[in-house]
């Protein structure tokens, strides 16, 4: 088997289209011209085929990952089934992701710290709501004692309080708003007993 024609490709110019014998055989990256030697006369079989299409899903997967990354963060579960989606191989996922973390351009911890400071940073979260959130982002792959010990720490009933005062009248339907939103029934009693001595409160 010989190489008998390399050709820029016409819908991606970053990309060469491989003829063997005289006939379209696959397309390639210009980074992977020099890695492999490709020139056209080349003598090649199919082990070297293989090895180089394998190293062409790689380097293909591998960009993807840098652009989505570039733009917004992803837990390593949702990189994993960004790639599943592009019908990726398990085998080069799992180099990807690994090579990835070694960098440090995937890490769920720091993600997961960053983010319970943004939701916290908001002061208008109940615990239940920032657990709810941490679940439907992470589902189960976070450490669940560390967002315990966040969640032992945050005031709510400080947001509450701050939350109620912005208020401009504080009825039952308010009251069922924030129970709804996840804060503590009691927590917002004790509040609105203080609140009772002004106007805001009409209960």
């Amino acid at each position: 088997m010989k190489i008998t024609k390399i050709e820029r490709a016409k819908r991606n110019r970053e990309k060469v289209n491989i003829f063997i014998d005289e006939k379209f055989y696959f397309s390639t990256y210009d980074q992977l011209l020099l890695k492999f030697d490709l020139f056209s006369g080349k003598e090649v079989d199919e082990n070297f085929i293989e090895n180089l299409k394998k190293e062409t899903r790689i380097y293909e997967s591998k960009r993807y990952l840098y652009n989505i990354i570039s733009r917004k963060r992803y837990t390593e579960q949702r990189l994993r089934e960004k790639l599943l989606i592009r019908k990726v191989d398990k085998e080069i996922i799992e180099k990807l992701i690994l090579e990835f973390k070694n960098n440090g351009l995937i890490d769920d911890h720091s993600y997961l710290s960053d983010y319970l400071e943004y939701l916290s940073s908001q002061k208008r979260y109940s615990k239940k709501e920032i657990e709810s959130k941490i679940f439907s982002k992470f589902k189960w792959n976070f450490d669940k004692n560390y967002v315990k010990e966040f969640l032992d720490s945050y005031n709510e009933k400080e947001v509450l309080q701050k939350l109620l005062q912005k208020e401009k009248n504080i009825d039952e339907k308010v009251i069922q708003r924030y129970y709804r939103k996840g804060f503590d029934y009691e927590t917002l009693m004790e509040i609105l007993k203080s609140l009772k001595k002004g106007d805001k409160c009409h209960l």
